[in-house]
């Protein structure tokens, strides 16, 4: 009698296929898997997105939120400056009040540069080179005259500066920054007009 191996044989080629199909199979699960972990687990680059307040700020409030950053450390650098050379003590007196004045005013200018995105730290080492060179060279009544005349150029500027942001900014934080100091300045701008009178007699 004849044996029949044809079912014997498909029997086995079918077991000798299903060894590798299953390792395959396995194989690409693992694949899949590793990439869908790959996908999910990889951070996104820091430091991609700028803040939405960076977004949406005006030109205009970004740019004075910039010049003031500038102009105020500025005032500040030369204020302590005239507080160890100026040779009168109304000049010394100002300069007192300008150095607490306007590092309080730097202050929340910093805070509010950081809550809308704006970097200043250029501004920030500009403002403290700005004219330093030039008024450390004078001495005596040439500094006080030197120094009075930058503060009542710089305070000019900056009142009219800070009136025109309090009436035409967009964000309301950095109007509410310039509506807060526009009295202090005008009252510095007041202060520099008598210095300036003083120191030239």
């Amino acid at each position: 009698m004849k044996t029949n191996n044809t079912g014997f044989t498909h029997l086995q080629n079918t077991r000798t296929l299903r060894g590798p199909l299953a390792a395959f199979l396995l194989l690409a699960a693992g694949v899949g898997a590793i990439q869908a972990q790959d996908s999910t687990s990889i951070p996104a680059p820091s430091g991609t997105a700028a803040p939405a307040e960076a977004t949406t700020l005006s030109h205009g409030d970004r740019k004075f939120i910039k010049k003031v950053a500038r102009a105020s450390t500025n005032e500040v650098a030369l204020s302590q400056l005239a507080d160890s050379r100026a040779s009168l003590p109304e000049v010394k007196a100002f300069a007192k009040m300008m150095i607490a004045d306007h590092s309080q005013a730097n202050s929340d200018l910093s805070a509010l540069a950081r809550a809308k995105g704006v970097e200043v730290d250029k501004q920030v080492d500009k403002g403290n080179m700005d004219e330093v060179s030039s008024l450390s060279s004078k001495s005596g009544a040439d500094f006080d005259r030197a120094y009075a005349k930058l503060m009542l150029s710089a305070h000019t500027a900056a009142v009219a500066l800070f009136k025109d942001e309090a009436a035409t900014g967009k964000d309301t934080e950095v109007v509410a920054f310039a509506t807060k100091y526009v009295d202090t300045l005008s009252m510095h701008l007041e202060h520099a007009v008598s210095l300036e009178k003083t120191v030239n007699p």
